[in-house]
């Protein structure tokens, strides 16, 4: 009960009204219309803004065809039970081209190299997939 009394009986100290240095913060003012109205000008999406297809060309598959069956027949095996996710694949591919001192592709352009020599590529809850290939190290492992 004593401190209940104590907080309905505070009085704030009559230091900070005799204070001339503590002055109150003034109100902000407000912005006039004009300048308010050249803020809100319509504005395009992103998408719209940035065209990427027409910015960055394609790659052509046709630089790395040779190579890539190069790195396929020393590192992967072609089964019809084996399959092998496209982005380790892939990953393997540009270190195994860039240690030559190649340039390694997209994986747009490694997905293309796939499908061209008939491989099926396809998502399987949410990872994309290549099907009939593997590693050589993965089969070797499992038999």
């Amino acid at each position: 009960m004593l401190a209940t009394r104590r907080w309905r009986d505070w009085n704030p100290p009559e230091i900070i009204q005799e204070c001339p240095e503590r002055e109150l913060t003034k109100p902000t003012k407000h912005i006039p219309a004009p300048f308010l109205s050249v803020l809100s000008a319509p504005t395009l999406p992103i998408s719209k803004t940035f065209d990427t297809p027409a910015s960055i060309p394609p790659h052509d598959p046709a630089e790395w065809r040779e190579p890539f069956v190069r790195w396929l027949d020393s590192a992967c095996v072609i089964s019809p039970r084996g399959f092998g996710g496209v982005g380790c694949l892939h990953v393997a591919f540009c270190e195994w081209e860039a240690g030559r001192g190649g340039v390694p592709c997209t994986r747009d352009t490694f997905e293309r190299l796939l499908t061209e020599l008939g491989f099926l590529v396809g998502e399987v809850t949410g990872v994309v997939m290549v099907f009939g290939l593997t590693f050589r190290e993965d089969l070797e492992v499992c038999q």
